[in-house]
């Protein structure tokens, strides 16, 4: 991230399917989403690169003509086409996947410990809302508990994402000091739920009781 100083607009024809990716790709806010040489086969994240993300130009390139600087696409994160991934249902917590970011590792392992002794044994953990911008690009989990306060991306800007590409996702935001700014933010961009420091297994699984498992999860868990 350090490195990348201009941003030019990706060329669609160079994102195929099955064929190692020309050149790093970003959102507009910064968000690493694909390195130079990764195969990319799904059909939903070939979108988003085609039409959502940026090449990544280094110090050391010369930028082209059409090229702008990472403050000015960060500006242009309103106007970015809108993609969404294939809907997906909600699985029972025992067989749903849980995104934590946090970048205090102890608050982290604590959600992670607490989140399991609640059934939800499979977690992916991020320590920024960058790596957990992209960790949800890459496996999709099915909720998403997301600080607040983290560097870089935070709660908010990782959670306004998340929620653009896949509205049914469950996402809660962690805080130990919720403004009312970012209350009503998180509330424009679709939360599902706010988990207050410090975590309880009592507030958790208050928080969990509002996850419902889809029809479709339902009827083949029991078929």
């Amino acid at each position: 991230m350090a490195l990348i100083t201009w941003m030019a607009p990706v060329v669609t024809t160079d994102i195929v399917a099955g064929e190692p990716l020309p050149y790093p790709l970003y959102l507009a806010s910064g968000v690493l989403l694909a390195r130079r040489g990764q195969i990319i086969r799904d059909p939903d994240q070939l979108e988003i690169l085609r039409r959502q993300c940026w090449r990544g130009l280094a110090a050391d390139e010369t930028p082209p003509a059409d090229a702008i600087t990472l403050d000015e696409t960060a500006l242009r994160l309103d106007r970015q086409p809108p993609v969404r991934f294939e809907p997906q249902s909600r699985p029972p917590l025992s067989d749903a996947t849980a995104l934590v970011a946090d970048d205090m590792i102890v608050s982290q392992k604590l959600l992670v410990g607490l989140l399991r002794q609640q059934g939800v044994s499979q977690v992916v953990r991020a320590e920024d809302g960058e790596q957990a911008v992209n960790l949800f690009f890459r496996q999709r989990p099915h909720l998403a508990f997301l600080d607040i306060e983290m560097p870089g991306v935070d709660g908010i800007g990782a959670l306004r994402q998340i929620k653009s590409w896949s509205p049914e996702t469950f996402v809660c935001l962690v805080t130990g000091n919720a403004t009312l700014v970012n209350v009503k933010a998180a509330k424009s961009y679709g939360v599902d739920a706010f988990l207050v420091k410090p975590i309880s297994g009592l507030n958790l699984k208050r928080v969990l009781s509002m996850y419902a498992p889809t029809a479709r999860s339902e009827e083949r868990q029991g078929a």
